[in-house]
């Protein structure tokens, strides 16, 4: 489909190939979401795989995943019971979900999988400025640290991946290496990308671009227990 899926873009690199950070230290988010890392089942729906990734992602923190119990993308649908987001992820004519929009369904969709002690907020990536890029590093430090929030990032394909897809996209943030300031996208879309490791700033980039479709600006969101 593009050409990352015959050669690996030069800025990223593949966790198949790269895994230190892994294997020495907790990475309590990779440990909660690889598990149930899922291709997206339309050409629109990842905004629905990543928000059944970071569902069952908090259940497993919370200690409440079961095997047969898992969130499905179509369970998950059928509970909403939303036909504006199932409009939205079935092609031709879905556009997706904008970060706003996916923030309010995962929010409804916590409390009916009965994840009281989780909440959901949306930061607006408007400028890859200091600030903006604090913030974002003090959010993914939290997660490595903390072990109580999953992130999930609005990006521009393109910019990440140097491709040329010149469309948004949504997926969870695995992990975070401060070291050498990259963070894991554990990308939804695997039919050409495998998880990866992109630098943090690139990544920050990649989300300031208005989305074309709903003219509303792009970010990431932080599902944060307590």
């Amino acid at each position: 489909m593009n050409e990352l899926s015959r050669t690996t873009a030069s800025h990223l690199s593949p966790l198949s190939r790269d895994h230190a950070y892994i294997q020495n230290n907790p990475a309590p988010a990779y440990w909660a979401l690889s598990p149930h890392l899922i291709h997206q089942h339309t050409d629109c729906s990842c905004s629905l795989a990543t928000a059944t990734m970071l569902l069952n992602g908090a259940r497993a923190m919370d200690g409440v995943s079961e095997i047969g119990q898992f969130v499905s993308e179509r369970g998950l649908l059928e509970r909403m019971a939303d036909p504006e987001w199932e409009k939205g992820i079935t092609p031709p004519d879905g556009g997706g979900a904008s970060l706003a929009e996916l923030r309010d369904k995962l929010a409804r969709a916590l409390s009916l999988y009965a994840l009281s002690g989780w909440s959901v907020e949306h930061c607006i990536v408007a400028a890859e400025d200091s600030a903006t890029g604090a913030a974002f590093r003090a959010h993914l430090i939290a997660m490595e640290q903390k072990g109580d929030r999953l992130l999930a990032g609005n990006y521009h394909l393109a910019t990440t991946y140097g491709d040329s897809w010149d469309i948004g996209h949504f997926s969870p943030l695995g992990a975070y290496d401060a070291a050498t300031d990259r963070v894991l996208l554990l990308d939804v879309w695997k039919a050409d990308y495998e998880p990866c490791w992109v630098d943090r700033m690139r990544l920050l980039k990649a989300m300031v671009p208005v989305s074309p479709v709903s003219g509303t600006p792009r970010g990431y969101l932080v599902l944060k227990r307590g």
